[in-house]
Protein backbone atom coordinates (compact mmCIF):
# COMPACT_ATOMS: atom_id res chain seq x y z
CA UNK A 1 0.00 0.00 0.00
CA UNK A 2 1.56 3.57 -1.21
CA UNK A 3 0.61 6.53 0.58
CA UNK A 4 -1.84 7.57 3.35
CA UNK A 5 -4.94 5.44 3.54
CA UNK A 6 -7.54 7.89 4.33
CA UNK A 7 -8.55 11.55 4.37
CA UNK A 8 -11.22 13.08 6.41
CA UNK A 9 -11.65 15.16 3.67
CA UNK A 10 -15.03 13.86 2.42
CA UNK A 11 -16.37 12.99 5.77
CA UNK A 12 -15.94 16.84 6.71
CA UNK A 13 -17.77 17.96 3.73
CA UNK A 14 -20.41 15.35 4.04
CA UNK A 15 -20.58 16.30 7.74
CA UNK A 16 -20.52 20.45 7.10
CA UNK A 17 -17.49 20.19 9.46
CA UNK A 18 -19.30 19.00 12.10
CA UNK A 19 -16.50 17.07 14.19
CA UNK A 20 -19.14 15.14 16.86
CA UNK A 21 -20.78 14.05 13.25
CA UNK A 22 -17.26 13.16 12.35
CA UNK A 23 -16.51 11.05 15.34
CA UNK A 24 -19.43 9.44 15.12
CA UNK A 25 -18.84 8.79 11.49
CA UNK A 26 -15.42 6.87 12.52
CA UNK A 27 -16.62 4.71 15.63
CA UNK A 28 -19.16 3.83 12.86
CA UNK A 29 -16.76 2.93 10.63
CA UNK A 30 -14.65 0.84 12.94
CA UNK A 31 -17.35 -0.92 13.98
CA UNK A 32 -19.31 -2.02 10.67
CA UNK A 33 -15.66 -2.75 9.19
CA UNK A 34 -13.91 -4.85 11.99
CA UNK A 35 -16.93 -6.54 12.52
CA UNK A 36 -17.01 -7.73 8.16
CA UNK A 37 -13.19 -8.36 8.45
CA UNK A 38 -13.65 -10.79 10.87
CA UNK A 39 -16.74 -12.22 8.60
CA UNK A 40 -14.63 -12.06 5.29
CA UNK A 41 -11.69 -14.01 7.30
CA UNK A 42 -14.48 -16.53 8.48
CA UNK A 43 -15.80 -16.65 4.91
CA UNK A 44 -12.50 -17.51 3.28
CA UNK A 45 -12.05 -20.51 5.41
CA UNK A 46 -15.26 -21.83 3.28
CA UNK A 47 -14.57 -20.44 0.41
CA UNK A 48 -18.42 -19.09 0.27
CA UNK A 49 -17.02 -15.99 -2.31
CA UNK A 50 -20.04 -15.08 -3.26
CA UNK A 51 -20.86 -14.23 0.75
CA UNK A 52 -17.01 -12.65 0.06
CA UNK A 53 -18.23 -10.25 -2.78
CA UNK A 54 -21.67 -8.89 -0.77
CA UNK A 55 -19.38 -7.83 1.85
CA UNK A 56 -16.98 -6.07 -0.67
CA UNK A 57 -19.55 -4.34 -2.19
CA UNK A 58 -20.80 -3.36 1.19
CA UNK A 59 -17.59 -2.38 2.24
CA UNK A 60 -16.92 -0.06 -0.68
CA UNK A 61 -18.95 3.08 0.26
CA UNK A 62 -17.59 2.46 3.68
CA UNK A 63 -13.81 2.96 1.92
CA UNK A 64 -15.66 5.31 -0.37
CA UNK A 65 -16.62 8.36 2.32
CA UNK A 66 -13.22 7.84 4.25
CA UNK A 67 -11.22 8.77 0.91
CA UNK A 68 -9.59 4.81 1.01
CA UNK A 69 -8.84 4.73 -2.45
CA UNK A 70 -7.00 1.98 -2.42
CA UNK A 71 -9.29 -0.41 -0.66
CA UNK A 72 -11.84 1.03 -2.41
CA UNK A 73 -10.86 -0.33 -5.44
CA UNK A 74 -9.87 -3.78 -3.42
CA UNK A 75 -13.39 -4.30 -2.45
CA UNK A 76 -14.19 -3.20 -5.64
CA UNK A 77 -12.62 -5.74 -8.16
CA UNK A 78 -12.91 -8.10 -5.64
CA UNK A 79 -17.06 -7.87 -6.02
CA UNK A 80 -15.93 -7.45 -9.96
CA UNK A 81 -13.35 -10.79 -10.10
CA UNK A 82 -16.67 -12.99 -7.78
CA UNK A 83 -19.13 -12.28 -10.31
CA UNK A 84 -17.10 -12.77 -13.48
CA UNK A 85 -15.79 -16.27 -12.02
CA UNK A 86 -12.05 -15.26 -11.86
CA UNK A 87 -9.48 -17.64 -10.01
CA UNK A 88 -10.26 -17.97 -6.16
CA UNK A 89 -6.51 -17.95 -5.53
CA UNK A 90 -5.83 -14.10 -6.83
CA UNK A 91 -9.35 -13.32 -5.65
CA UNK A 92 -8.08 -15.05 -2.12
CA UNK A 93 -5.11 -12.84 -1.99
CA UNK A 94 -6.88 -9.80 -2.61
CA UNK A 95 -9.34 -9.92 0.32
CA UNK A 96 -6.63 -10.72 2.67
CA UNK A 97 -4.70 -7.58 1.41
CA UNK A 98 -8.11 -5.65 1.86
CA UNK A 99 -8.54 -7.62 5.84
CA UNK A 100 -4.66 -6.69 6.18
CA UNK A 101 -4.94 -2.68 5.35
CA UNK A 102 -8.36 -2.32 6.68
CA UNK A 103 -6.85 -3.35 10.31
CA UNK A 104 -4.36 -0.88 9.76
CA UNK A 105 -6.64 2.16 9.09
CA UNK A 106 -9.13 0.42 12.01
CA UNK A 107 -5.91 0.99 14.59
CA UNK A 108 -5.01 4.43 12.89
CA UNK A 109 -8.71 5.44 13.53
CA UNK A 110 -8.43 3.98 17.03
CA UNK A 111 -5.70 5.76 18.03
CA UNK A 112 -6.98 9.25 16.61
CA UNK A 113 -10.35 8.43 18.57
CA UNK A 114 -9.05 7.19 21.76
CA UNK A 115 -6.90 10.62 21.62
CA UNK A 116 -9.22 12.80 23.51
CA UNK A 117 -7.51 14.99 25.70
CA UNK A 118 -5.49 16.14 22.84
CA UNK A 119 -6.37 18.74 19.88
CA UNK A 120 -6.83 16.17 16.91
CA UNK A 121 -7.10 17.85 13.61
CA UNK A 122 -9.46 15.62 11.49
Amino acid sequence: MNGKLYSFDKLKEIAQDDDAFVQEMITTFIDTVSEEVTNIERLMDTDEWKAIGGIAHKLASNYAYMDSESLYALSANIEIKIKSGCDFIEIAAMARQMCADSLLLIAELRKINNDKNESVDL
